[in-house]
């Protein structure tokens, strides 16, 4: 799970009906609350954690056992589980350019990323995530039974020198042929 290509699936292997969610170029939240206007956020964990071992490299920390702010939420339509969100940033971005991270609460990150012109955003990656990904499972913890496969993207959000690595899980409420 850590080569570099595994975040480079090809979009045409994924459903078409899942295409412009993970093709979303503005706030995913934004366009989520057109379609579900029940759309809320429940906050799962915020804190220090290790991340992800294929999220060393886009966060740039050396060693895997580093700990990064990691925060993690469900995008809800009332109590329906649409997309579980998982963000790490290392922890001198707190002190910089992602400080206002810690205190987002419930609110959207997207909301706060987007609302900064200095804050720019990488390409999209997309990847086909199964329950021997870490973010399957923890999805699979805050939402229940899963299909075997969920489609999931990520993208690097950058204020100056800072990263915060963004990833999004796509649940079988926002297209029920995930799999």
């Amino acid at each position: 799970m850590s080569r570099p290509h595994f975040w480079r699936h090809p979009l045409c292997l994924a459903p078409r009906a899942l295409h412009p969610w993970l093709t979303e170029a503005g706030s995913l939240t934004a366009r989520l609350k057109k379609s579900f206007p029940a759309l809320r956020v429940r906050v799962l964990r915020q804190g220090w954690q290790r991340p992800v071992r294929d999220e060393l490299c886009e966060l740039r920390l050396q060693r895997p056992e580093a700990f990064a702010a990691v925060r993690e939420v469900l995008l809800l339509d009332g109590d329906v589980p649409l997309v579980f969100a998982h963000s790490a940033t290392p922890r001198q971005a707190l002190r910089g350019g992602f400080h206002l991270l810690e205190r987002t609460g419930s609110r959207p990150l997207g909301a706060l990323l987007f609302a900064d012109p200095t804050i720019t955003r990488s390409p999209l990656a997309w990847c086909r995530v199964d329950r021997r990904h870490p973010l399957w499972r923890r999805a699979k913890l805050a939402a229940g039974p899963l299909p075997p496969r969920l489609w999931a993207r990520r993208s690097v959000f950058f204020s100056g020198r800072d990263r915060l690595l963004v990833t999004e899980v796509f649940l079988p409420a926002t297209n029920p042929k995930t799999v």
